[in-house]
């Protein structure tokens, strides 16, 4: 193994001053997060050559000119509460361009085995009962954990790198690549962008063809001016906290949270020095007593087809006014699988579906797709019992179509005034709560570095109870698809095990195969 840090090739090559760039109200929401990570897993090459590590990092420092931030020092912003927003508390920037850059970690490892018995292909995993135990593969092992990432705990981040990548070469020719972030520099769809231009850099160097100009757009600052208001006034707008409070939030308040958390969450339910708390009104705890994080957690990748998507749609869309989309009606059916697993079918307390929300096209003007950071928020979509799958997904559409430009502004009014921007929870995790992602659309799948397609990309989440993602399965066919509904999905699904194992045993989750006993 080795191990060596990385910059771009630009780095300290020009006369400009070193950069400090604060960063947005909604990335430094995201601190707590777990990293943005992903890998991706490629077969060996059907001509027999490779693509050499040596031939990767030079990409990657070819990509990091567009990307010179992520070299750099993920940080605290100086607190002055008398300054402007972003010198509030606990508000996050990124140092670049300096000598003591930590830059971006890079590991290269080998391992002996065939990538046939690392993790099964596309077809492999969506034939016979349609699901994969996750667990069977060590995917963990091609995810870099050399050093801890910036900021990893809150507190500490002098030196550390904010990116980490792996690279493993297999013994039959195989690799995988392996990206981590820090959650405030990307999202996913910053993640996946990255990763397209990188093995654009890659096709290029080995083909020699010259190299594909890369157009990102790093400009926090475009979206701070959506909040509505004075966001570097003395006070908040009324009205506009109103508004935001309004919004279907949870606002967990983990300042309030101390009396049963468990021991590694201790510090973190401390309200931090050097913080006014006199006028601190705290807010709803965090329900830890229904998340027993001792318990065992399974994760299971579960596919569903192209007639079971369009299955659940039609029925989800039956005497509907509104339009339900595929994806409303595919998190209702698995919304629908949880609750019925964990034996909530006749509960009368409120049951959450957390979902994650980007925001670039949800404001006025929109932001780039290319916008680059973490412009996410979580969405609380609730309901009481089981109910039928229109229901469910007409629920999901109505409170998502809530996030509107104008309730986005008043949102990031709130959040820049907010006294941490860590302190508030938007989602929980246990008995009533599920965590869901989708990276569906974002052509996580047709990423090539001159290999070919991946076998298999992970996109890498905590094994917690109720965390459920969604992406696509990765095999096409060899058709042209126009959405990401024309190819089999692959749900990705965190469950205590004793729950899981009810899950996978319930006659309903293949309600919508044509025939429920046919393999797929």
């Amino acid at each position: 193994m080795s191990v060596i840090r990385v910059f771009p090739e630009s780095h300290l090559k020009d006369s400009s001053d070193p950069h400090h760039v604060p960063l947005s109200i909604l990335d430094s929401t995201v601190g707590h997060f777990a990293p943005t990570c992903a890998t991706w897993i490629y077969n060996p090459p059907i001509d027999g050559y490779g693509i050499s590590t040596q031939q990767l990092v030079l990409a990657l420092e070819k990509s990091l000119n567009v990307y010179p931030h992520w070299a750099g020092q993920l940080q605290f912003m100086p607190y002055k509460p008398n300054e402007d927003h972003t010198h509030r508390f606990g508000r996050l920037s990124i140092l670049y361009g300096t000598k003591s850059d930590p830059g971006v970690e890079v590991v290269i490892i080998h391992r002996p085995e065939t990538i046939s018995s690392f993790v099964p292909s596309a077809t492999e995993r969506e034939t016979g009962l349609g699901w994969w135990n996750a667990e069977e593969a060590p995917l963990i092992e091609l995810v870099p954990n050399s050093s801890f990432l910036a900021l990893h705990d809150l507190i500490h981040y002098e030196g550390l790198p904010a990116m980490l990548v792996q690279l493993t070469t297999f013994e039959c020719g195989s690799l995988s690549i392996s990206i981590k972030l820090a959650h405030p520099l990307a999202d996913a769809q910053t993640l996946i962008g990255f990763a397209h231009n990188w093995a654009a850099i890659t096709r290029a160097l080995i083909t020699g063809n010259s190299l594909p100009s890369l157009n990102v757009v790093f400009e926090p600052r475009r979206l701070d001016q959506a909040a509505a208001g004075n966001i570097d006034a003395s006070n908040p707008n009324p009205t506009l906290i109103k508004i935001a409070r309004d919004l279907p939030l949870h606002r967990y308040d983990r300042w309030a949270s101390s009396d049963g958390c468990p021991s590694f969450m201790t510090e973190a339910t401390k309200v931090p020095l050097g913080l006014d708390i006199s006028n601190i009104i705290l807010e709803n705890p965090l329900p830890w007593s229904e998340w027993d994080v001792s318990a065992p957690v399974s994760h299971y990748l579960i596919s569903f087809t192209v007639d079971e998507v369009k299955a659940m749609w039609e029925e989800a869309s039956l005497n509907s006014d509104v339009q339900i989309s595929r994806l409303d009606a595919l998190l209702a059916h698995i919304w629908i699988l949880i609750i019925r697993a964990r034996e909530l079918v006749y509960d009368q307390q409120p049951i959450y579906l957390n979902v994650t929300l980007g925001v670039r096209p949800r404001l006025s003007p929109p932001l780039p797709e290319n916008f680059v950071g973490s412009p996410i928020i979580l969405a609380k979509v609730f309901t009481v019992g089981l109910q039928p799958i229109g229901k469910i997904a007409l629920s999901i559409r109505s409170i998502l179509s809530k996030f509107n430009s104008m309730n986005i502004g008043a949102m990031l009014h709130d959040l820049a005034f907010e006294i941490s921007p860590h302190r508030i929870w938007n989602a929980f995790l246990g008995l009533r709560n599920t965590i869901v992602t989708s990276w569906l659309r974002l052509e996580t799948y047709e990423i090539d570095f001159g290999m070919g397609l991946p076998r298999f990309v992970d996109a890498f989440m905590p094994s917690v109870d109720g965390c459920v993602h969604l992406m696509e399965n990765g095999n096409t066919n060899d058709a042209k698809k126009k959405n990401w509904y024309d190819e089999t999905v692959s749900v990705s699904l965190h469950l205590r095990t004793n729950i899981m194992n009810k899950l996978l045993n319930d006659p309903d989750l293949r309600k919508y195969r044509k025939n429920s006993h046919e393999a797929i």
